[in-house]
């Protein structure tokens, strides 16, 4: 201690205070005690908005719950138990001169629906909603005429060996498709899409050299009526919402990513699947615009492709698709069309390119064979 006492005052080295780090600065923004005062209003606010709906009961120290309900009726009334079992109108009428008249209700009003037929209700379950009826109205008389004669060839290239539900459903599924946002909105681009190449059409008939063929006049005049009523607002529930079809003897690539609907003479009727394919998907707008009826490619270049002379399936548009299109048939309107006189046959440039002489006769052999050189690539013997 006398050592410590006789050290210079300089050397007496004694600790001031612990070394501290700087205090943090305080994030911009507010800071906890903000956040707790919201959630705390927030957690008042929904009990007591519990506690004022009824659907949080207080607990059972504040008491029994209770709920008063004012009434206006004793549990025995002796007058209307008294109306209730007289005999007649007129006994009751004794008791309580008030009663209204029983004739002047109308219980003819009130009666019950007769009762739905089960085969109905089965066909519906088992084919889906149907369409809702809608009238096809152009805006001139020969889109109303076009829109006529389109749907007819569709229904009589289709479907004119059948009866007329099968010819109902091929004009139920032309009715959709012009419906349905996937599709062209007019009756004769529904009918006649893609025609204009070679096999890629929507209806076969378009494109394959069928209306070559004369149609029969009894079979068009029934699918005329059949179009005709199609396009006025009838329904086939029968098909349901379908989309696509095809005949009974082939069952395509794309039956399977579709619901079938029912089979209605030789047709497989299929639906979208999805939302795609319900009630509410049909409601694309009609303009009432129709186009110039197909086909779109000449039925002589058709009757070529299936001959193997023409081009290829998918080889490119018609040559006179800018043309003048053929005119409609002479039928008047449904459901009595007049007398079908047959289509003037279209006109169609030749193909074969034009030959041409030239002065040394040598050079008119060009693309012959030489007589030396026929043989050439045959084997010897």
């Amino acid at each position: 201690m006398e050592f410590i006492a006789r050290m210079k005052p300089e050397l007496s080295l004694t600790a001031r205070s612990t070394w501290r780090d700087p205090a943090p600065e305080k994030p911009a923004g507010p800071g906890r005690g903000f956040w707790a005062a919201i959630i705390a209003v927030m957690a008042v606010a929904c009990l007591a908005f519990l506690l004022s709906s009824g659907q949080l009961r207080p607990p059972a120290v504040f008491g029994p719950y209770s709920v008063s309900v004012p009434l206006e009726f004793r549990a025995y009334d002796p007058a209307r138990w008294a109306i209730m079992n007289a005999e007649d109108y007129e006994d009751a009428l004794k008791i309580d001169p008030t009663l209204p008249d029983p004739a002047s209700i109308g219980f003819g009003d009130a009666a019950a629906r007769p009762p739905a037929d089960p085969a109905l209700l089965r066909d519906e379950a088992f084919v889906g909603p149907p369409a809702k009826p809608y009238v096809f109205r152009g805006v001139t008389a020969l889109d109303r005429e076009r829109a006529h004669y389109c749907l007819t060839a569709a229904i009589y290239y289709e479907a004119a060996s059948e009866t007329d539900d099968g010819m109902r459903g091929v004009a139920q599924t032309v009715i959709n498709r012009v419906r349905h946002p996937s599709f062209p909105n007019t009756v004769c681009g529904v009918v006649f899409q893609g025609s204009q190449r070679a096999g890629v059409c929507q209806f076969t008939f378009s494109c394959d050299g069928a209306m070559a063929r004369a149609p029969s006049k009894p079979n068009w005049l029934r699918a005329s009526r059949v179009a005709s009523a199609a396009l006025g607002g009838y329904v086939f529930p029968k098909v349901g919402l379908a989309t696509h079809y095809h005949t009974q003897a082939i069952w395509p690539r794309w039956g399977k990513s579709l619901v079938m609907t029912n089979i209605v003479g030789a047709h497989i009727f299929h639906r979208w699947r999805g939302r795609w394919g319900m009630v509410d998907a049909f409601r694309a707008p009609y303009l009432g615009r129709e186009p110039v009826p197909g086909p779109y490619l000449p039925l002589a270049q058709q009757l070529a492709i299936l001959k193997g002379l023409g081009v290829p399936p998918g080889a490119g548009p018609a040559p006179m698709l800018s043309g003048v299109g053929a005119a409609l048939p002479d039928v008047a309107a449904a459901p009595l069309p007049g007398t079908l006189a047959p289509a003037a046959p279209i006109a169609t440039p030749s193909t074969a390119p034009p030959t041409q002489t030239y002065a040394d006769p040598r050079l008119n052999q060009s693309g012959q064979v030489r007589e030396e050189f026929r043989a050439s690539g045959e084997w010897k013997r």
